[in-house]
């Protein structure tokens, strides 16, 4: 269920101004400034990259199903909108899944490594107790063994009060969760002569369809990086897990060159020569800086005329299609500062 959740309120907010493939490349957290501009105009930051293991059949046969049962109506543009049908349950499911929990654009890169690094700590901690070090790690990443190594060299001489206050500090956050989310994750934890389940055995147990365990554990992640992150004082141990964790990755590093470049006040058309780039990609660079930049120069490409004529238009049609919009303004206004203004703008 959440899962076709997710799916439908992506394609009631895109309407059909978005193929579905934006919808697969949202999820996935695709790094096109494509895919950055659609989470943000859309406001669907929150579902950013919070399905990296998503198989492009599974996700193409999931919406032709919804499709087939009258949720989804496709398009010849392969855009697809939801239908009455899609709506109305959308609005009666909505207190029903945890998509409140989801902060994808901020935790897409650091959720998977907070995971990894408690789950082999847990097993690490619990089996260096019990003198069995001849485990199977069920965490083989370099990034995450590393640190639970450092953690283990600086603890193992009072592991048992490592575990004790690991122990309360998972309860009291779990306590946050419902009874079968709690369970979900509990469920998920390997421990000394004992392995945690695996995505099927979780959906089977708790009669689930194997597309959400994933999304439910990415759910469970990411509230617990919110709320710790949010009260570290009173979880001391876990905010040790969120040190060295990635910081989120604004821009490209092409498009961090190019402002670079910009901010010594080069032109796009220069920087595209000193850079022998397209100056089609120097303007997709200076839109995706645009995104993140609360004091873009906007008015150095876009007078205020030109702005409000854009958002004008926008209003109008209801629409973020860019051929749309392109339509419904003077001639001279260009595709680039159409798009610059929806990035500057964040229109809703």
């Amino acid at each position: 269920m959440l899962f076709d959740y997710i799916i439908m309120s992506c394609c009631s907010r895109f309407k059909d101004g978005r193929s579905i493939s934006a919808v697969y490349h949202l999820l996935k957290g695709k790094r096109s400034i494509q895919t950055v501009q659609d989470s943000h105009i859309y406001q669907l930051n929150r579902f950013y990259g919070i399905y990296p293991s998503l198989q492009k059949r599974d996700f193409e046969e999931h919406i032709h199903q919804l499709a087939d049962e009258d949720m989804l109506l496709l398009n010849n543009t392969n855009a697809a909108m939801t239908t009455v049908r899609g709506e109305n349950w959308l609005r009666e499911q909505k207190k029903h899944v945890p998509v409140n929990y989801f902060n994808g654009m901020e935790y897409y890169q650091k959720a998977s490594i907070f995971l990894e690094r408690l789950l082999l700590l847990i097993q690490t901690m619990t089996n260096s107790k019990k003198n069995n070090f001849h485990f199977i790690p069920v965490v083989d990443k370099r990034i995450a063994t590393n640190w639970v190594k450092r953690q283990y060299y600086q603890t193992h001489r009072f592991q048992a009060n490592f575990l004790n206050q690991l122990y309360e500090e998972l309860y009291q956050l779990l306590k946050c969760f419902s009874e079968m989310e709690a369970n979900i994750f509990v469920d998920s934890l390997t421990g000394y002569n004992h392995y945690g389940m695996s995505s099927f055995q979780i959906a089977d147990h708790y009669e689930m369809k194997q597309l959400d365990v994933p999304l439910v554990r990415t759910a469970i992640v990411h509230h617990m990086l919110t709320i710790i992150s949010r009260n570290t004082a009173a979880y001391p141990l876990f905010t040790r897990f969120l040190q060295d964790l990635p910081q989120e990755m604004r821009i490209t590093s092409s498009a961090g060159k190019t402002k670079e470049l910009l901010d010594r006040h080069y032109s796009a058309e220069d920087i595209a020569i000193m850079r022998q780039l397209k100056l089609n990609t120097i303007y997709d660079h200076v839109v995706e800086i645009a995104l993140y930049d609360e004091n873009f120069p906007i008015e150095a490409y876009v007078t205020a005329g030109e702005q409000a004529e854009i958002k004008g238009a926008v209003k109008n049609i209801s629409s973020f299609k860019l051929k749309a919009i392109k339509q419904e303004v003077n001639e001279t206004i260009s595709y680039f500062q159409i798009r610059l203004v929806l990035a500057v703008e964040k229109i809703s």
